[in-house]
């Protein structure tokens, strides 16, 4: 595991000592000696002590059963106590959520309180990394626009899984080289949104590589929480994959023009990495991944909010170099593009840092729906 900082040396947790809570080492608490009679019984830690009664002239006996504290330290509950507990936890959150919309006074507070009972929990900072949509040159081929557009540069979709409508691009053949959505895609990603808000997972700050394709299914998704008016999105060119500016940078839209179809982006925003080169090898493109991710945690990481969720949109390949460094696993440099192969459309993972010690895990989130696939 790394640190936050850019040094990318290991950190090495030592595993806590267990208590030695061998029966040899157990103390009674009993510390002055008492006259008993003890009675084997089945059981180890009660027994039962006959008391004689020295001030009775009768010599009654007296039975009483005691309970030896075979250790102080509280035990940890039983594995059947556990799942009684996380069943009621369970009931608890669902109640909220399918009585929320009858309540709207509540909602922000519920949130709120969401949003503390994660904090609580150990995590101060979610990650959400997830593909894009379904691409339309791979349902229609490389070719597509040459049918979609007249001579006068008009959009006229062809196939009722086109998308209804597209900016306006000044070299048609960039359609080529940055693809949009389909419309099942375009779907399909707005309906991640809708599993997203009804999970209470919502995004306090948004990022999507500047590929028309991860664009579009960040305001989607963005649409399904109801934030596409609320939220800007951060447009950051060092989230491309690899090869994706083999043409440069030119055949992407640029922030005004986002702006100007209707896209709600922050034009203020400074990209981490403004520029990436047109030639990269497997390596570099992990180490530019790398430091994409650390200086979005150090971006975020003085914020004073209980939890902060952070949607990433990127490609197939960013689940794996968004998080390998993370996590403390290393670069698959020569199985990238196998890997690339097994990751569809909208697949996501989720990494977690824990508030004590700044350490990243990943986690599969039991999400009430089955539109989003985990990696």
């Amino acid at each position: 595991m790394t640190s936050t900082s850019s040094n990318i040396n290991l950190l090495h947790i030592d595993e806590d000592s267990l208590l030695d809570n061998t029966t040899n080492n157990r103390k009674s608490p009993v510390k002055t000696s008492i006259p008993i009679n003890i009675i084997p019984t089945r059981s180890d830690d009660v027994i039962y002590l006959n008391l004689q009664s020295h001030n009775n002239s009768k010599r009654t006996l007296r039975k009483k059963t005691l309970s030896r504290n075979l250790d102080s330290t509280v035990r940890p509950p039983s594995r059947s106590s556990t799942t009684a507990i996380n069943c009621d936890l369970e009931k608890s959150r669902y109640h909220r959520h399918r009585y929320r919309d009858h309540y709207p006074s509540q909602c922000q507070h519920n949130i709120k309180e969401e949003q503390q009972e994660h904090a609580i929990d150990g995590c101060d900072m979610r990650i959400f990394i997830i593909r894009h949509g379904e691409r339309v040159d791979r349902c229609f081929g490389s070719n597509w626009f040459m049918l979609a557009f007249d001579h006068f540069g008009q959009y006229h979709p062809y196939h009722t899984n086109l998308p209804p409508h597209l900016p306006v691009r000044s070299n048609p053949f960039f359609w080529a080289f940055d693809t949009p959505l389909t419309r099942n895609g375009l779907n399909a990603a707005q309906n991640v949104g809708r599993v997203l808000g009804i999970n209470k997972f919502e995004p306090t700050h948004v990022y999507s590589s500047p590929a028309m394709r991860c664009i579009l299914t960040t305001y989607q998704i963005l649409k399904g929480l109801g934030l596409e008016n609320q939220l800007p999105i951060r447009i950051e060119p060092g989230l491309l994959e690899l090869g994706a500016a083999r043409f440069g940078m030119s055949i992407f839209l640029k922030s005004i023009d986002w702006h100007k179809y209707g896209i709600n982006v922050d034009l203020s925003y400074q990209p981490i990495i403004p520029t990436v080169p047109q030639t990269e090898r497997a390596n570099a493109y992990y180490l530019r991944s790398k430091y994409v991710i650390r200086e979005i945690e150090q971006r975020h990481d003085n914020q004073n909010s209980p939890a902060l969720n952070i949607l990433i949109v990127g490609h197939a390949t960013s689940p794996d170099t968004l998080t390998w460094d993370l996590v403390g696993r290393q670069p698959n440099i020569y199985d990238l593009f196998t890997l690339s192969l097994n990751i569809g459309y909208l697949q996501m993972v989720i990494t977690e840092r824990k508030k004590q010690n700044k350490l990243w895990s990943l986690t599969q989130m039991p999400l009430q729906a089955t539109t989003l696939k985990w990696v």
